[in-house]
């Protein structure tokens, strides 16, 4: 006759007879249980070991059975032998599993592959903040990008430090860049005037024989006609979609804005000119390669998904300098301040979260600040 069972608190068959063993334990407040199949010892040493570390109040004990309880030594095991190119994968599989949070999917994950590239070998709890701020100088880029960089190499360690394999985040003690948001550069008349023709000789000197050539030049001129009439950023203008574009009400609609917000457009003429030509071009996008197919959805607005490239040449040729395509963005709220318009109109077509952001350009405002001068006058 078999021996009965002892009964051991936790530890349990969810079908009495089964022989397939489960343990639970509560923590924080959440009931954490895990099954062991028929392993009865090892659910008997993950609830006593549980228990034995909560009394002690020492060591690890998850509210999750992804992860098992540890010991303090177990513990600084574990962190010590984390690599920074753990820490990348970690993070890199995040960002790629939420796109919808996540919308850039290219610039995160270079920069991420970049610290890999420096630092990947290296144990995690090693890095120390003067070797990452050496590391930044050496990159040569603009603050605000030096920024960016830091930022992506402080997420590696907090998401780390949420996955419980850091406990130490060295990025913090590492100081931002002062970014000078004093001189706003905008495109100025005579430059788009050299701009537009660049990108007009392209299309004219473009033969019958190359349709599809031609039609991705006259594509360029819509893409600046569309960010100058708008203001929009990069990013809300290329996800744009055709459900997003109202003709009959003249108006765009942003669905997921950098305020985590949607907001909405009115198109002036020329916009709504620019969009009607858009479809008559009836482009999409390709795959880049057999391995990266194109996943944009269906119904996309603009034929292509980064104008970097085709930019980049055609400021060289218009001899332009210092021009980013964020840039126009700056010139759209630049001219609207330049004619006159109230700050809070800037805030509202510009899609800016405080007005702040918009005072920027309040000094480019010359005909309302003469207005208010004149007051000053003698009376005659």
């Amino acid at each position: 006759m078999a021996r009965p069972t002892t009964q051991v608190e936790g530890v349990y068959e969810r079908v009495i007879g089964s022989g397939v063993w489960h343990a639970r334990y509560r923590q924080d407040g959440k009931l954490v249980r895990k099954s062991f199949g028929r392993n009865r010892a090892a659910a008997i040493a993950y609830v006593e070991k549980a228990r034995t570390l909560k009394r002690a109040g020492e060591g690890w004990v998850p509210s999750t059975a992804k992860a098992s309880p540890k010991t303090k030594t177990e513990m600084e095991l574990a962190v010590s032998t984390v690599t920074i190119s753990e820490l990348c994968d970690d993070l890199l599989r995040h960002i790629q599993s939420k796109p919808n949070q996540y919308k850039d999917q290219r610039n995160p994950p270079f920069r991420v592959n970049l610290i890999r590239k420096q630092f990947g070998e290296r144990p995690a709890k090693t890095i120390r903040p003067f070797e990452i701020v050496d590391w930044l100088d050496s990159l040569d880029k603009a603050p605000a990008t030096l920024n960016r960089y830091k930022a992506t190499f402080s997420a590696l360690y907090r998401y780390g430090k949420e996955r419980d394999k850091v406990q130490m985040n060295p990025v913090r003690d590492v100081s931002q860049q002062q970014v000078n948001n004093g001189v706003i550069r905008y495109l100025r008349p005579d430059e788009e005037k050299r701009l537009r023709t660049a990108l007009q000789n392209a299309v004219d000197s473009c033969g019958p024989q190359n349709e599809l050539r031609k039609k991705h030049l006259m594509h360029r001129i819509y893409e600046l006609d569309i960010a100058l009439g708008t203001g929009m950023r990069k990013g809300e203008q290329y996800g744009l979609r055709w459900r997003d574009i109202d003709f009959r009400t003249k108006i765009i609609t942003l669905r997921d804005t950098k305020n985590k917000s949607s907001r909405t457009v009115p198109m002036i003429e020329d916009v709504v000119a620019a969009f009607r030509e858009l479809k008559r071009l009836e482009l999409e996008r390709k795959n880049r390669a057999i391995d990266r197919p194109n996943n944009s959805p269906d119904d996309i607005v603009f034929g292509i998904g980064d104008n970097k490239r085709w930019w980049k040449a055609v400021l060289k040729e218009a001899r332009i300098k210092d021009l980013r395509w964020h840039d126009l963005r700056h010139t759209f709220c630049s001219r609207l301040a330049q004619a006159g318009v109230s700050l809070k109109v800037i805030q509202e077509a510009a899609g800016h979260k405080t007005i702040g952001m918009s005072a920027r350009y309040a000094h480019l405002d010359h005909t309302t600040l003469q207005n208010a001068m004149a007051v000053l006058n003698r009376k005659k």
